[in-house]
């Protein structure tokens, strides 16, 4: 359904013209009000009215409770309190489209941070860090912030207007919510010190996260888990603040409950008779609106902390940054005319045509050509259109080692031609099997401007050729049938903390029959009504914090689980779950799942309060309010469940013109001299494009949103208007007429929070849904010993492999041509990838322990290139009461010949010494006993 877009104009994201971007040292206001000064005034004001239209709304409705007289004026104000409900609804409309138009304006701004070009000394997860924290919160903290001003304003007129009204009694009677700002003033402090010590953990947590995702694969192999340690130690401190977070937080909505109590007690113990009067009609029920204005104020203010923590971030950027030059100003060593070749060229995430310089879509022949030769057709895809479109990953994770290195080389022959120069190859393509190397060799010397060392030449001219068969590489399998992908049902939820939304139904039926203790007939004393509320207060608290401690840690497990089983793979769908998804369960899934207990027990004390109220006409309306709550709950919760998906996809976006913006940054040396524009151009067209899908994304689930919400509001109160307008007709009772309408209240209070909170919980248990398949229990492949031999099983990655036996205690070589497998055959042995296999059981206690070792796994370990002297100390070091699988993937692409022959040998020594069993891969040597991989292969 798109009734919810009617409200606002057609999303649309205009770059950003002016190149400069600005610096953001001026806090939140200093910053919006530099860039749209009628926006700031008009969000004021408009905030401003949200608050007085519901303190108008229950002024006039309290007055109708207490009146007696007939049905035609009951007529005249129920249509008044009508029109103040459809003027609340278009509030928040107008409140809408000035987020929208200042969400618009910040992302420009951001987008000229992006586009500047970065400092070496600032690393790629600190900018994963304000890209994923610090600038959400910037774009979420604008309301709040904004109501920093709004609700001095309107305690004041409130002041102000009840002196008026109601004269010294009523300037009395709300004078007295005043006690309330201490407690506010406290609850603000509290919370913004532990929203920092919040904020900080989430940024410790995604930087070492950020960081194991990378290197854990790898490092898991080993003994050493003090990496796993710290995060974990680091999740616990944030769930623990977390947990304060909920005290400081539930105290506030419980307040807002119970707290009106507070000026009858206060009045009674002072025996004002003429300030007690004012409680007749009017000040008793506008108590709710005034304690939820003085009490938003600490998170309106820990808000405005936060942004303003988040814009030092972001000053922090730009102050690490500078504007990218069109023409760089690197001083070379070399000759001006000459490019040294590089394997380590930034690789940027794009479209593999997009990392090519100098418009190839020109030369989209010999393009086609070198692809052939190249063999990344069919490696990558049997047509060169659809490889030059192939997504590559940052840095080139999605490509193997030959493969990247020929794209390196692609890009280098357009490099150099782009600028005139000659490209200097000084590499000897080990991470290519011989024929491939040879072919490479042999298309770019036809090159009149691609030249190679003669130490390049003779390395690749003096290896043996080894036929091998070309295979096709099968796409990886679908995930979509995981079970893991299906939403998190609710009934699942609130089995895990059922005792939890029991215990809530003792505060709710306490706030329920509150108004019921300040009428004359009670006979309570204010002591007695004092310690009823502060009853009602800590049953609350003590329910929502066992319910959101119970799910927090239960997601602290599921995620503890998946980091210990982390493998290779999408970067970013894994740095989404440890950045956003991790913070929305500990967050939103907690609250909403504490909301939504809370509004449940609300609506069952509602049904009984309009039973008592009314009899079978209460039953009616409880009966009519119910079916159009399920009404709009249908015609929403498809749409937000999608724009939820949407939104995750615009964050990805989001965070790979983050990472675009980082390598581009790290491309201005060495062979990119005369490349400045074109570098400045692809960067700022990938930022764009990103950021363009992160604002029309994140907007149109914060517009459906925002109008579910407003359309249940407004739900709500013309059900009260219609309660009140049948009260004036008929009523069991005046005390049972006060404790319905106080129940519609207290429902209206809460139902526009909690009934998002059921769509939010809906359309945000993605975030669990990929929490739960990030913590899946992977697939590991089967390796058993079996007497002398060594039974690899079959599996399944990119390709489908047959089972292997290996004889214990052998060297063997993995031979297959480049781009075939190998690396990925080795690491889905290792269980550094993902893979799919048919037994997912336990492995057997005979299993042999397995080692996989590439020159990324040698750097990690402080091993030095070619793996001499290190290699052979850790091997000595293998404890010998286990059988060792060992898989070296071109760990000696740094040697030469005469030194690989010499690593070969003492290769063969160790197996024949240890009895261990080793798998070397390495284009240039060709073992006696030899594992072809495309026998391997179906």
């Amino acid at each position: 359904m798109k009734w919810m877009y009617c409200f606002t104009p057609a999303l649309h994201y205009r770059t950003a013209v002016r190149p400069e971007g600005r610096a953001f040292a001026d806090g939140f206001f200093g910053l919006a009000f530099s860039l749209s000064p009628w926006a700031i005034g008009a969000y004021v004001l408009v905030s401003l009215l949200q608050y007085c239209v519901p303190l108008l709304f229950i002024y006039r409705l309290s007055t109708l409770v207490a009146s007696e007289g007939g049905a035609q004026v009951a007529l005249a104000d129920t249509l008044l309190l009508g029109l103040l409900a459809i003027g609340g609804f278009l509030l928040v409309v107008s409140e809408l489209n000035l987020e929208r138009y200042l969400s618009l304006r910040l992302c420009r701004e951001f987008e000229r941070l992006l586009a500047r070009k970065m400092q070496q000394r600032v690393e790629v997860a600190v900018l994963e860090r304000v890209v994923s924290r610090d600038f959400s919160v910037i774009l979420d903290g604008i309301g709040a912030s904004v109501n920093l001003l709004a609700i001095p304003l309107f305690l004041v007129l409130s002041i102000l207007l009840a002196l008026l009204v109601f004269g010294s009694a009523g300037f009395w009677a709300v004078a007295v919510i005043g006690v309330f700002l201490p407690l506010s003033y406290l609850l603000s402090s509290l919370a913004d010190r532990n929203y920092q010590r919040i904020m900080d953990r989430t940024a410790q947590r995604i930087e070492q996260c950020s960081i194991w995702l990378r290197e854990g694969p790898w490092l898991k192999q080993f003994a050493d888990r003090s990496a796993v340690q710290g995060i974990e130690r680091t999740l616990a401190g944030e769930r623990s603040l977390r947990n304060l977070d909920t005290l400081l937080r539930g105290a506030d909505s419980y307040i807002v409950g119970f707290g009106r109590l507070v000026p009858f007690v206060l009045l009674g113990l002072l025996g004002t008779s003429e300030a007690a009067l004012a409680w007749d009609g009017a000040i008793f029920w506008l108590s709710i609106p005034l304690l939820s204005a003085v009490l938003a104020l600490p998170r309106s203010y820990v808000s405005y902390k936060a942004v303003g923590r988040s814009l030092a971030a972001l000053n922090g950027l730009y102050q690490n940054s500078s504007q990218h030059p069109g023409l760089p100003s690197v001083a070379v060593e070399q000759p001006p005319a000459v490019i040294d070749f590089d394997v380590d060229w930034p690789i940027w995430p794009a479209a593999l045509v997009e990392l090519i310089p100098g418009g190839p879509q020109n030369q989209s022949e010999e393009l086609g050509v070198l692809l052939r030769v190249f063999r990344l057709v069919p490696e990558l895809g049997q047509d060169p259109q659809r490889v030059l479109w192939l997504p590559i990953e940052l840095d080139g994770k999605n490509l193997s080692a030959g493969q990247r290195l020929r794209l390196q080389l692609l890009r280098g022959v357009f490099l150099a031609q782009a600028q005139d120069k000659i490209l200097n190859i000084d590499h000897d393509f080990s991470a290519l099997d011989a024929a491939a190397a040879q072919a490479v060799k042999q298309a770019l010397s036809e090159l009149s401007w691609v030249s190679f060392s003669p130490a390049a030449a003779q390395a690749i001219d003096g290896r043996e050729a080894v036929p091998t068969m070309i295979g096709e590489r099968s796409a990886p399998a679908s995930s979509t049938s995981d079970p893991a992908h299906a939403r998190l049902r609710l009934g699942e939820l609130f089995r895990s903390c059922g005792w939890g939304v029991l215990m809530l139904l003792v505060p709710a039926s306490m706030m329920s029959y509150a108004a019921n203790l300040t009428l004359p007939q009670a006979g309570f004393s204010p002591l007695q009504v004092l310690l009823y509320a502060v009853a009602g207060v800590a049953a609350g608290i003590a329910a929502g914090l066992f319910i959101e401690n119970l799910l927090r840690r239960r997601f602290s497990l599921l995620f503890l689980a998946g980091l210990r089983d982390v493998r290779a793979g999408s970067l970013v769908d894994a740095l989404q779950v440890v950045s956003r998804d991790i913070t929305t369960t500990f967050e939103r899934i907690a609250w909403y799942s504490h909301d939504i207990a809370w509004i449940l027990a609300l609506l069952l004390c509602n049904v009984v309060a309009l039973w008592m109220g009314f009899g079978l006409f209460g039953m009616a309306v409880a009966s009519l309010f119910g079916g159009l709550l399920a009404v709009l709950y249908r015609l929403s919760i498809n749409e937000l469940y999608r724009t939820r998906v949407e939104s995750v996809e615009g964050f990805d976006s989001l965070l790979r013109s983050a990472h675009v913006a980082f390598s581009i940054s790290r491309a201005g040396g060495t062979g990119f001299e005369r490349l400045g524009d074109w570098l400045a151009l692809t960067q700022r067209g990938a930022i764009a494009d990103g950021l363009k899908h992160f604002y029309t994304t994140r907007m149109r689930s914060v517009i459906t949103r925002t109008v579910t919400a407003a359309s249940c509001t407004l739900l709500s109160d013309l059900v009260i208007v219609l309660v009140v307008l049948l009260g004036s007709l008929y009523r069991t009772s005046d005390s049972a007429f006060v404790l319905a309408v106080t129940a519609l209240l207290l429902v209206r209070s809460d139902l526009a929070n909690v009934f998002l909170a059921i769509t939010g919980f809906k359309s945000q248990s993605v975030s669990v849904a990929r929490l739960q398949r990030f913590a899946r229990r992977k697939n590991s492949v089967a390796v058993a010993l079996a007497g002398q031999s060594l039974e690899i099983a079959p599996f399944v990655a990119q390709r489908a492999y047959r089972g292997l036996s290996l004889e214990r205690g052998r060297l063997y070589s993995l031979s297959g041509h480049s781009g075939s497998g190998k690396s990925e055959y080795l690491k889905g042995v290792a269980g550094i990838t993902e893979v799919t296999t048919e037994n997912t059981g336990a492995r057997q206690a005979s299993a042999p322990i397995r080692y996989y070792l590439d020159r990324n796994t040698l750097a990690l370990l402080g091993g030095e290139p070619g793996g001499s002297g290190w290699l052979e100390t850790w091997l000595d070091d293998l404890p010998g009461d286990n059988h060792h699988l060992l898989l070296l993937d071109e760990l000696f692409g740094t040697l030469g010949a005469e030194q690989l022959a010499e690593r070969l040998q003492a290769l063969h020594r160790y197996v024949e010494r240890s009895g261990n069993t080793l798998v070397l891969v390495d284009h240039r040597c060709r073992l006696e006993h030899d594992i072809e991989l495309g026998a391997l292969a179906h």
